[in-house]
């Protein structure tokens, strides 16, 4: 390996000391700014006004007695991948006959606030995380006092990194892209990865990435996403989209990004046509809730007969239905015979990563992705070698591939058995906590 691309050494501690300290003046300059940004975000409907005084680092809840395990993810994805951490670990603790730990998830999307009941096991606190300044962490910490922290994927700031006790990365990931932008700040990157006690990546790339970057030495251990169950079903609404579409042929494009919607949207029309006998219907289910309403505009501009889902008239169903509520994803994958991976189709050259395609094939549903599936490029190959995923090289072979898979369904082979990492973390960290908190 070149020098160029040698691992970064860890920060010196006067040096990591002085980092801390300069950000924390230059954050307590921007305090006035930052709590204008926070009453911009609860005017947009990005934050909750209810809940602002977490994010100053209020509590809500008591903290529960004993070991408290802090874990912080960014969004509804990486929130959705921690409840199989969370069982894990109980289970774990009562196999070994011991008091489970108390466990306290943060995050920074209302979304994901707004979901966490439903996708968190019961008796875990959700709290939304502080902004990243020192005041607030401080709040926080001496409320909570964790005794554990883990991160998911890569949301590192430096107020949480410091609040966290030696904490560590699960679920790592950086693209080639982020590689590149961290190595122009190598210092900056030095200082935060510097910072973790363990690193666990999703593969064998992030592993080494990371570690390049400044991370302890990273074990490939996959994501826990992996290990997440198939998702609810609610029978109310998948039996009102099969009343409403009782001999059609249901596409599902889930968790799309904007520009993908009228990736499917301009050629509806045409080869709706040509697909006559198939007679299709579109459930398109954005990322975000919010933009239901563009969505439908767009599908009703492209001449497609559309409504959202809180209008939905059984009598008169329309061919295209635009989600506009949270949660229930494994109702429309229920509902739709071929799901189309939104975040993976992105024009413009923007990136995402893709979306975790276990999901639908959780549910028994075969899965059609674009070319930015970074974020589960080793889960991709698996699923494609099994005849479950296709991905393909850009959004013009999109409706093609429809096509060739509604008049040629392949016979899909017995899901392999993908198992993630869930478990080994949960045992690693119990380990630790029996430790007394200071070792991996």
């Amino acid at each position: 390996m070149g020098r160029r691309d040698a691992a970064l050494p860890g920060p010196a501690p006067l040096e990591a000391s002085l980092l801390l300290l300069l950000y924390r003046l230059l954050l307590s300059l921007a305090t006035p700014l930052l709590l204008v940004l926070l009453c911009w975000r609860v005017a947009r409907g990005k934050d909750v006004l209810a809940r602002l005084p977490e994010r100053l680092g209020w509590p809500s809840r008591r903290r529960p007695p004993g070991a408290l395990v802090w874990l912080h993810s960014a969004s509804v994805g990486e929130l959705a991948s921690l409840r199989p951490l969370l069982l894990a670990l109980r289970e774990g603790a009562a196999a070994a006959g011991q008091p489970g730990p108390g466990l306290l998830v943060t995050s920074v999307t209302r979304t994901a606030a707004e979901l966490a009941p439903q996708l968190l096991p019961a008796g875990v606190i959700h709290q939304m995380v502080p902004v990243d300044h020192w005041l607030a962490f401080a709040l926080f910490r001496r409320h909570w006092r964790p005794t554990l922290g883990l991160l998911a994927e890569a949301e590192l700031w430096p107020e949480l990194l410091h609040a966290m006790p030696a904490p560590l990365l699960i679920n790592a990931r950086v693209s080639s892209r982020s590689y590149q932008r961290h190595r122009r700040l190598a210092w900056f990157s030095r200082w935060l990865y510097g910072r973790c006690s363990a690193c666990f990546a999703q593969s064998a790339a992030d592993a080494q990435r990371l570690q390049q970057l400044g991370a302890p030495p990273a074990l490939a251990l996959g994501s826990t996403k992996w290990d997440a169950e198939a998702a609810a079903v609610d029978a109310h609404w998948l039996q009102l989209l099969r009343r409403c579409w009782s001999g059609r042929r249901v596409l599902l494009l889930a968790s799309s990004h904007p520009g993908e919607e009228e990736l499917l949207l301009e050629q509806w029309r045409p080869w709706c046509q040509r697909l006559a006998p198939e007679r299709l219907a579109l459930l398109l289910v954005p990322r975000h809730p919010e933009r239901a309403q563009a969505v439908l505009a767009a599908a009703r501009a492209c001449g497609a007969e559309a409504q959202r889902l809180a209008e939905l008239q059984p009598a008169q169903p329309p061919a295209v239905v635009v989600v506009d509520r949270l949660g229930l994803m494994g109702s429309w994958i229920a509902a739709a015979e071929l799901v189309i991976m939104g975040g993976s189709f992105l024009p413009g050259g923007r990136v995402i990563g893709g979306h975790n395609p276990l999901e639908p094939v959780r549910g028994g549903r075969p899965v059609l992705c674009g070319p930015d599936m970074a974020n589960f490029s080793d889960l991709c190959q698996e699923l494609e070698q099994a005849g479950w995923l296709r991905q393909l090289d850009d959004g013009a072979a999109l409706w093609p591939a429809i096509a060739r898979w509604l008049a040629s369904p392949p016979r899909l082979e017995q899901l392999p058995a993908i198992q993630g990492p869930s478990r080994r973390i949960a045992q690693l960290v119990l380990q630790r906590l029996d430790a007394g908190g200071d070792r991996c």
